[in-house]
């Protein structure tokens, strides 16, 4: 009987109460509706205003006897003001060490947060996020701004895929695994394209215009630890096989950031330090070799014979071709500069041929009409008051400013067209007297006859 009044007062107030709460849980479309309103239901019930708690639904344990506590919930409350409809969200809360705790929200327009309950995109996670299967889709790089959820372009936009080599054109190399990790970068904003391969044999780039992607730009190796390996101080080579090479390994010119050494480097793993002068900015140990033009700006020491154009140098310095000197250059002493001379020599000269090149005229202007040839009688006198030849230097200007050999010629050569030209006329003085001789002779011997 209890049973019974019981189970009729449930439902009379069920029926009392039908604005607060409607469940079916059997039929062709089972509901259960959470009914909110304001004021009195039976005189004219109020809308629901912003804030309002639409319902809860909890999950609730006895944890000891008249202790009951909520372990999960799941409530909606308002967001909007009322209008021709209204906006509400969805909360989910668990209990933790500190109690009944909103976790996860979805907002009236579809964004998710977890760890928050003021999403900014779509989906917004506060915290590590991890996921042990395949994701399928696009991640964006997006401003750092309120409501920007990503444009659908390829601008903006990362892809990670598995790729074979040969789809994407990178460099096959033999006994490598064909498949392998592609991460594809469109930063937009001005910035290039980028696409990364992760291979067995290591990371390969490519670039591309903005927004191209294209991706027809050839693939590069990113060099690693493992195909670098050398010493402090050693200039890198690239190491064979080749003939193209991605590796890098020790080479045979040891720079530490004040002197240069090329040559006699000790061989791994010892270590790069080979003797040299801290004076000398380049040392180099052992032969060189020029095979063309070399300028040298800097002072350097060469131990041992140095060959320019000879790859067995018999002296210190042994040169074969034809040179040139910029400067001046001295044999001898350094300090045997001679002031307004390119070549100044500090001893003997031996060689087979002199050419002197000569810029004045040479002396044939001597046999000219126009030239004024000096009497005999006045060169005595020159002869006899200067001590030398005029028109030839002193003996005293010789040892103070040496000789000139192109202008000694000219002046020699001169002197001795000065002298055919007196000795053609003395020539023609001794013929002419030879002939008035004659002639006297003849009239000696007719004057004898009578």
């Amino acid at each position: 009987m209890r049973k019974l009044v019981l189970c009729t007062l449930v439902f009379f107030v069920a029926a009392a109460s039908s604005f607060q709460i409607f469940a079916q849980s059997a039929g062709t479309n089972p509901q259960i509706f959470l009914y909110r309103y304001n004021s009195s239901p039976t005189i004219s019930p109020l809308p629901v205003v912003q804030g309002n708690l639409l319902g809860t639904f909890r999950w609730n344990g006895l944890v000891n006897y008249g202790d009951i506590r909520t372990g999960a919930s799941i409530h909606s409350v308002v967001t909007a003001p009322v209008g021709p409809g209204f906006q509400a969200n969805m909360i989910f809360s668990t209990s933790g060490a500190g109690g009944l705790t909103n976790r996860v929200i979805i907002t009236d327009d579809g964004r998710v947060g977890i760890g928050t309950m003021t999403p900014l995109f779509d989906l917004h996670t506060v915290g590590n996020t991890h996921t042990t299967g395949r994701f399928h889709g696009r991640i964006h790089f997006d401003f750092d701004a309120p409501g920007n959820n990503g444009p659908n372009t390829y601008t903006n936009e990362a892809y990670f895929e598995r790729k074979l080599r040969a789809t994407l054109g990178v460099p096959a190399v033999a006994g490598i695994n064909n498949f392998g990790g592609i991460l594809s970068l469109a930063p937009g904003g001005g910035a290039h394209d980028h696409q990364l391969f992760f291979g067995q044999d290591g990371v390969w780039n490519r670039r591309e215009a903005e927004n191209n992607a294209a991706w027809t730009g050839a693939w590069e190796k990113l060099l690693s630890s493992a195909d670098i390996s050398g010493r402090p101080n050693l200039v890198a080579r690239f190491r064979p096989p080749g003939p193209v090479s991605s590796a890098l390994t020790d080479g045979q010119i040891f720079d530490d950031g004040a002197n240069v050494v090329i040559g006699n480097i000790p061989a791994a793993p010892a270590v790069a330090s080979p003797a040299f002068d801290a004076a000398d900015v380049l040392t180099v140990n052992g032969r060189t070799f020029f095979n063309g033009t070399a300028r040298v700006g800097i002072n350097a020491l060469v131990d041992g014979n140095l060959g320019v154009g000879t790859i067995a140098p018999a002296y210190k310095m042994h040169l074969v071709g034809d040179s040139y000197f910029a400067g001046r250059m001295a044999i001898g002493p350094t300090d045997h500069f001679a002031s307004g001379y390119a070549l100044s020599v500090n001893g003997k000269i031996i060689t087979d041929e002199v050419r002197v090149m000569l810029e004045p005229s040479w002396p044939d202007y001597v046999f000219e009409q126009s030239y004024d040839l000096k009497p005999l009688p006045e060169v005595e006198t020159y002869i006899q008051q200067h001590k030398h030849l005029p028109g030839v230097a002193s003996a005293k200007e010789v040892a103070e400013q040496g000789l000139d050999v192109g202008l000694m010629q000219k002046a020699q050569m001169e002197k001795i067209e000065e002298l055919f030209l007196h000795l053609i006329e003395l020539e023609k003085q001794v013929t002419a007297l030879k002939v008035e001789n004659e002639q006297l002779k003849a009239k000696v011997e007719q004057l004898g006859q009578r």
